[in-house]
């Protein structure tokens, strides 16, 4: 029985090629696009799940709160934390600790960059990292040992033996020896721990430091810990607000909690902490949207092999009507369409999973991710594949199952025809339902393009074309460095500051405005004399600083001091909020800023420059104001000819190995920090209009199916509407009316859903475009002129048929 539904099943598909290849095509391309975004959505959200036991590990975070001001989150946690959690919660198993850095390695006389973890004991122990060869106890391990991974050992040692083999480290300004003690197995491409590079911690290493000690305020250590199986974890984090309230210090060398800062703790799993940890990039929402538009262009394709299969039911209610007549139950009727859906659907899946496998290799490259698919290897995604060929197949053919079983014969076989009975206006609700989503994407890929661009070319304040930025400056070289570039003649400008634009500024200054009132909160931005000449931000009234000794607030000396007055400059928005109506009324007045709860300084404005972006469009210009302090210039920003780009290049190069020989050095270029945060949003546009242009193509393969049926099921009534007189232009009209009306109808549901979710997405953008009333006309008539152009053929082809053979067609 099952082998005569098969041969019917192909005799059909072969009788009818068209509608056989766009329905399956059509649905193979939905399920293609389903899988590749639902492939990516997965692997973002599946990181760091290969660590044993990871449901029990979670990553401790701090985030400092000011009054006043934005929360500073990070993802590492303070020194005296480790102790604290043990002693106050007994679920606490183990905790692991390390500090992550960048240090200059030194082997066979060439220098490396290399990305460090210096771990506390049991690293390796707490997470499982394998240990393939040589040992890395806790017990037994000694300081100048070190662990490093299997292509680590490969980039520095090749095919040779590794252990014991030497690494030279350059820590706290020495290079120090180090013994290779064991290869472990390489970390997981898709984990926030990268252990490549093990080294035991030693606190010499970092003595010295300001930022290493137990003061609260500076948090350094990377800390996971590891709870008790069935741990109620929503206790735990009930009582971290009390340990802050405990264990923070108050009123201690300027530690002022309460009054000042104060600070909460996350606990976040180990598998969340790329999307949702303290510092991440990930875009949780982002991926949810994906998810979203993956169910909606499966939706399209499911109506559109549903919509396609149901205008064949004219065509084969006759062989229905038949079986019927010669004993075929409804059971029989509804498993042997259901068997033709599912084979369809099966058909369309495995097409799609060659689709998938051909297109995996271009989709990892634009996403810079590595993506896989091994079905054999994961028997869960097969199972998964399975079910969602047999639910397409069961949601798109039983429609007409049903429509079959209930079929009467003899109004067939009376009337050699099918009835309607209500099919014709479920099709055409169907095309709404698909023009509806084609539309909507259509149009929220238009504005997040649109927007994309708009942040790309607003205008910062500052010229970040031929500008690279080096870090590593900030000792006593520092003044060396600068003088040796400015010797070239590639080297426009060199100036210095704690941060750079698209990096933020991590302080936040209290001022009292003149007119009165509470203290305004400004961005302070500590700067070296040429900052403003290297950025080429304009000056509004008065001078920029310079090196002379009333502008410089904290000069690079032993034991150098807070000086208790200095000249300053703000931007245009700081005047404005410190009172000055103009930026010539704010030059030569004093104003008292407190650089910290200690620390009150009579600053007197001498420069007012033009408000400039210091983060993304997301973010808004915020007011500030900048100072001299050298012992705080931690990046140097370099302007260069950039008609001699490689020369200048070359230059930065020769005269960093003057002043720095032992050490690598690090920089980047201003041009492409500014393009790496619209990074993630221009990948949303691109994957989001090519996810589009694919909705809309399956769209108009079953408008152009419905388009072929239609032509013929009206056959002999447009033959009769021409021997009555009705001309080319009236024929094809009707048939493009017939198609544009379930076109209109969707524009106006498309419309008002694409304007909600645009104006949310837009409102994370200090700087936006408007949602104007033009994009969204222009892309219902761009969708109404795609509809015409695929069923014009049809149209044209019906207008111009000779009305005998059209009335002799039966």
């Amino acid at each position: 029985m099952f082998f005569n539904y098969f041969k019917t099943a192909l005799r059909s598909l072969m009788r009818h090629k068209l509608f056989s290849s766009i329905n399956i095509l059509g649905l193979a391309m939905g399920l293609a696009a389903f899988i590749l975004i639902i492939l990516f959505v997965r692997n973002e959200f599946s990181w760091d799940s290969h660590w044993d036991r990871a449901e029990d590990i979670y990553r401790l975070e701090n985030t400092y709160v000011r009054v006043g001001q934005p929360d500073r989150p990070t993802p590492n946690a303070v020194e005296p934390l480790k102790q604290v959690f043990f002693d106050t919660f007994q679920e606490v198993e183990a905790i692991a600790r390390y500090i992550d850095g960048g240090v200059t390695l030194r082997h066979d006389g060439e220098l490396f960059s290399q990305q460090v973890h210096f771990a506390e004991p049991g690293y390796l122990d707490f997470f499982g990292v394998d240990v393939l060869k040589g040992g890395f106890d806790a017990a037994s391990v000694k300081l100048s040992d070190l662990a490093i991974s299997e292509r680590t050992a490969e980039k520095y040692f090749g095919d040779a033996p590794v252990l014991g083999q030497k690494l030279t480290l350059r820590i706290g300004g020495e290079f120090r020896d180090f013994y290779v003690s064991a290869i472990i197995a390489d970390p997981e491409v898709h984990s926030v721990v990268q252990h490549d590079f093990v080294v035991p911690f030693n606190r010499e290493y970092f003595a010295g430091a300001r930022w290493f000690s137990e003061d609260w305020r500076f948090a350094y250590w990377q800390t996971y810990a590891r709870f008790a199986p069935g741990t109620d974890m929503a206790l735990i984090r009930a009582e971290l607000p009390a340990i802050v309230d405990r264990f923070l210090p108050k009123n201690q060398q300027g530690q002022e909690n309460g009054r000042n800062w104060s600070m909460t703790l996350g606990l976040v799993n180990i598998g969340d902490v790329h999307l949702y940890g303290n510092g991440t990039n990930a875009k949780p929402d982002v991926l949810y949207g994906f998810t979203g538009v993956a169910f909606l262009i499966l939706l399209i394709a499911v109506v559109n092999f549903l919509n396609l299969s149901m205008a064949r039911t004219a065509h084969r209610a006759r062989e229905v009507a038949v079986r019927k007549v010669l004993g075929a139950s409804r059971r029989q009727v509804v498993q042997q369409f259901l068997g033709e859906s599912i084979l369809l659907a099966f058909g369309a899946l495995l097409l799609a999973l060659t689709m998938v496998e051909i297109a995996l290799p271009y989709y990892n490259e634009f996403l810079s991710s590595i993506i896989e698919m091994n079905l054999l290897g994961e028997p869960a995604m097969l199972g998964a594949l399975v079910l969602l060929g047999v639910g397409v197949g069961v949601s798109a053919g039983s429609f007409q199952a049903t429509y079959f079983a209930m079929l009467k014969p003899h109004d067939v076989l009376y009337s050699n025809t099918a009835s309607d009975n209500g099919t014709s206006k479920l099709r055409q609700g169907l095309v709404v339902a698909q023009f509806s989503i084609s539309v909507a994407l259509m149009i929220i890929a238009f504005f997040v393009h649109k927007q994309t661009e708009f942040a790309r070319q607003l205008d910062l304040g500052f010229t970040a074309d031929n500008l690279i930025v080096l870090s590593g400056t900030n000792n006593e070289r520092s003044n060396e460095i600068k003088q040796r570039l400015l010797e070239s003649p590639f080297i426009e400008a060199v100036g210095r500051s704690s941060d750079v634009p698209t990096e933020g500024s991590e302080d936040r200054l209290h001022i009292r405005p003149v007119t009165g009132g509470d203290p305004v909160m400004l961005d302070g931005l500590p700067t070296g004399p040429d900052f403003f000449k290297v950025y080429e931000i304009p000056l509004l009234a008065g001078r920029y600083l310079t090196d002379a000794g009333a502008d410089v607030l904290r000069d690079r000396v032993e034991d150098a001091e807070y000086a208790s007055a200095a000249n300053i400059v703000v931007n245009e928005m700081g005047a404005k909020l410190l009172g000055f109506e103009t930026p010539d009324a704010a030059i030569g007045q004093q104003v008292s800023a407190d650089l910290s709860s200690s620390l009150r300084v009579d600053a007197t404005i001498v420069g007012v420059v033009e408000d400039f972006h210091f983060d993304s469009a997301r973010d808004v210009i915020r007011p500030g104001i900048y100072y001299i302090d050298f012992i705080r210039n931690s990046d140097m920003s370099v302007r260069i000819d950039g008609n001699n780009r490689d020369a200048a290049i070359a230059a930065i190069e020769q005269a960093w190995h003057a002043t720095y020989p032992d050490s690598i050095l690090r920089y980047r270029t201003m041009d492409e920090m500014v393009e790496r945060q619209y990074q993630t949003d221009d990948q949303l546009s691109n994957i989001l209009a090519a996810f589009t242009l694919l909705a809309v193509l399956i769209s108009c393969m079953g408008l152009y199916g419905l388009a072929s049926f239609t032509a013929e099921r009206r056959t002999k009534e447009i033959g009769i509407r021409k021997v009555l007189g009705a001309r080319l232009a009236d024929i094809v009209g009707l048939m493009l009316w017939q198609f544009s009306k379930p076109i209109l109808i969707a524009n106006l549901i498309a419309w008002p859903v694409a304007f909600y979710f645009l104006n949310d997405w837009l409102n994370g953008f200090a700087y936006r475009v408007e949602l104007g009333v033009l994009p969204f006309l222009v892309m219902g008539a761009g969708a109404l002129l795609i509809g015409w152009l695929t069923v014009a053929g049809h149209a044209l082809a019906v207008a111009r048929s000779n009305p005998i053979n059209a009335l002799k067609h039966d």
